[in-house]
């Protein structure tokens, strides 16, 4: 027959175990909770390093299977020593600027007939230099005040050189060379917006008929611009990296505390459990010796107090690690919100830089958008000069067999050939991109429709002797060229469309060809 007191005993110990089970469901959510927040962290921080990355996809897999947290340990160990691994790295980089500082500093110390007050700056540099720092971008404000001072160098060898002659006299040649090829750099040079009306004071600057002093100057402050915009993205990169590194230790911090406290909570509430078990044992055979009414009532109360003490002890235990749990989740997801900021600007940033390149991600040559910015600037110099200047497009005959044949792929890697042979066959002052699917455009300055055809041909037999080889089976590759020169009046589209109209001539007539149109 139960007693009341056994019944009593039996709801105590069932709100006991519904306790139990609330606490291990907390725990699973919590468990949750930590991975979607490991998970989503890891896929913030993609694209920093690629052996971070397989590391950090690992640990999404395990997540995904429901692995262990014990058996994660290790993984999580070794994305630490990763993060170590790329601030060695950034101490290496740190070690290397420094030294060529130091190098080219003590260069330019070596130079002749340099002003007193330029020296005695060159020394407090090379002062600076010396010390140490800690990231590389501390040193990048030192690469800016070198640039500086060899700007100021150059002037004043500038100043000594035009009381003897004139620069164009003397560097004319040189100074058309320079402006060529900066043009080329700006053109294939992504640079975010806030330089953006710097970097076209300069593309502007580059059209006009520039001194050797002007020219080095536009130089100089294209550096100027090049390691500002290094220092931002250096820095913005480490301030992520430092904020992944500092997530991820507290992550690793969570975990061996989470697992700590459950250990620790589960061997208490098994002591507990083992104890409320042998204290009812005990009541119960107590129970059954009792000779009288007032030694029945006496243990009663006695065991009573016991069982009950520990059910309290046992309750207060497992509210105090809920509580302790429940902190650390909040402080983790706190924490998790601020790095997803992080991680949004970041990716942000990326994106925009991807928008602002110029440079075809395939071919790795410039994209239409670089052509038709390097084609307004080359129609202005020839507006302003009256030098001459070519357009040209190539196309590759029967691509689409290619891709329908033997794969996109194959195509893919027919179009880099392609891109490098031509890039690698032009003179510096030619420019070269991709504007779209096959279709290659090529500028020719200073150079006349007459004087084109036999450098065409020589590109299209280049090309033909390539051995293309797909599935073990050579396959001929031809390129046909249509091209026409700008006249006076012209603008972009109707020179474009004359290259159009001759690149469509040479197709008909069998492909394989160049076909030059002058303007009727």
């Amino acid at each position: 027959m139960v007693t009341p007191l056994q019944d009593d005993l039996k709801q105590q110990l069932e709100q006991a175990l519904k306790a139990r089970k609330q606490l291990e469901d907390t725990y699973q959510s919590q468990f949750t909770i930590l991975a979607k927040f490991v998970s989503r962290l890891s896929l913030a921080c993609k694209g920093l390093d690629i052996e971070l990355d397989n590391k950090l996809a690992k640990l999404r897999l395990e997540l995904a299977r429901g692995t262990d947290l014990e058996k994660l340990l290790p993984l999580v160990q070794s994305l630490s020593d990763g993060l170590k691994h790329l601030e060695s790295k950034n101490e290496q980089d740190i070690r290397k600027l420094q030294h060529g500082l130091k190098e080219a500093g003590q260069l330019l110390q070596k130079q002749r007939g340099l002003p007193d007050q330029l020296r005695r700056d060159l020394r407090a540099l090379l002062s600076k230099v010396n010390e140490s720092s800690p990231t590389v971008h501390a040193y990048l404000p030192h690469l800016t005040d070198l640039a500086r001072l060899y700007q100021n160098a150059l002037t004043a060898k500038a100043k000594l050189d035009t009381e003897v002659e004139p620069d164009t006299d003397r560097y004319g040649h040189i100074c058309r060379q320079i402006s060529v090829e900066l043009t080329n750099l700006l053109s294939e040079m992504s640079f975010a917006e806030q330089f953006s009306n710097d970097i076209d004071r300069i593309r502007q600057s580059l059209m006009d008929h520039l001194g050797i002093e002007d020219l080095l100057n536009a130089c100089l402050n294209t550096i100027t611009i090049i390691v500002a915009s290094i220092n931002t993205e250096r820095q913005s990169a480490q301030h992520f990296l430092l904020q992944l590194h500092n997530t991820l230790e507290q992550v690793q911090k969570s975990l061996v505390s989470s697992l700590s406290q459950s250990s620790s909570l589960h061997a208490k509430l098994s002591q507990l459990n083992a104890q409320l078990e042998l204290k009812i044992d005990a009541f119960g055979k107590d129970s059954k010796n009792a000779t009288s009414l007032d030694q029945l009532k006496s243990l009663v109360n006695e065991r009573l107090s016991e069982i009950t003490a520990s059910l309290a002890e046992k309750e207060q235990l497992e509210k105090q690690e809920r509580d302790l749990m429940l902190n650390s989740l909040k402080a983790m997801e706190h924490r998790l919100i601020e790095l997803e900021s992080e991680a949004q600007q970041f990716q942000k940033k990326l994106a925009e830089q991807k928008f602002r390149s110029l440079q075809d991600a395939l071919t790795e040559i410039p994209n239409r958008a670089a052509f038709d910015e390097r084609f307004q600037l080359e129609l202005k110099r020839y507006q302003r000069y009256g030098t001459p200047l070519c357009v040209a497009l190539g196309d590759v005959d029967h691509f689409k067999s290619i891709n329908d044949n033997y794969g996109h792929s194959a195509g893919d890697k027919t179009l880099k050939v392609i891109a490098k042979a031509l890039k690698q066959s032009l003179r510096e002052t030619d420019f070269i991109a991709r504007y779209g699917g096959e279709e290659f455009v090529i500028l020719f300055p200073e150079t006349q429709l007459s004087e084109l055809e036999k450098p065409l041909n020589n590109l299209r037999e280049k090309i033909k002797k390539i051995p293309f080889k797909f599935k073990n089976k050579r396959v001929p590759i031809t390129l046909s060229f249509g091209a026409t020169e700008l006249v006076n009046h012209d603008n972009v589209q109707a020179a474009f469309d004359r290259a159009d109209e001759a690149l469509y001539e040479a197709k008909h007539a069998g492909r394989d060809r160049v076909v030059l149109k002058p303007k009727a």
